[in-house]
């Protein structure tokens, strides 16, 4: 029974000690950071603003209303509309279809581009970070006396990345 034993002990030490099993486990972890792409207007005209003007300002006259300019975070150009709610005319807040020069319209100037009624111009700027520069309207002459009242319109400036 001793041999028994011993060969016993042997072969369970001899098992025990032939055979080392490791385990191991890795993992490849990926960061990523997403930066979302905006582009501003930025200058005095920018977000919700009024322009008050006087009748001389609208009287034949080009006045400048402020000043736009652009930022962004973006590569490439950008395109910039300029949209008027009432077709580049103001019209008498109280007394729809009076307009303050008649039929004819305003223009709007900003970087070099007009605006105005029945024209499609767009802007396009060779990058969409540009300092914040004069946007102006001209006006035709005043005919003859104006009814009094206020006269309006809102114009729409859009800047879009390419």
């Amino acid at each position: 029974m001793t041999f028994s034993k011993k060969l016993l002990s042997a072969a369970v030490l001899m098992a025990s000690s032939s055979i080392a099993l490791a385990a191991t486990d890795s993992t490849d972890i990926e960061i990523n950071v997403t930066k979302d792409a905006f582009v501003n207007l930025i200058g005095s005209l920018a977000g919700n603003t009024s322009v008050p003007l006087a009748d001389t300002d609208v009287d034949g006259n080009t006045t400048v209303l402020g000043t736009l300019g652009t930022e962004s975070n973006t590569t490439g150009s950008c395109d910039i509309d300029v949209s008027s709610l009432k077709d580049y005319r103001l019209e008498h807040t109280t007394q729809a279809g009076l307009f303050l020069h008649g039929t004819d319209n305003y223009t709007v100037n900003y970087g070099g581009q007009t605006f105005t009624s029945g024209a499609s111009g767009t802007l396009t700027q060779p990058n969409c970070n540009q300092v914040a520069s004069d946007l102006s309207i001209t006006s035709p002459a005043l005919a003859g006396v104006v009814q009094a009242g206020t006269y309006s319109d809102t114009l729409t400036v859009t800047v879009t990345t390419q």
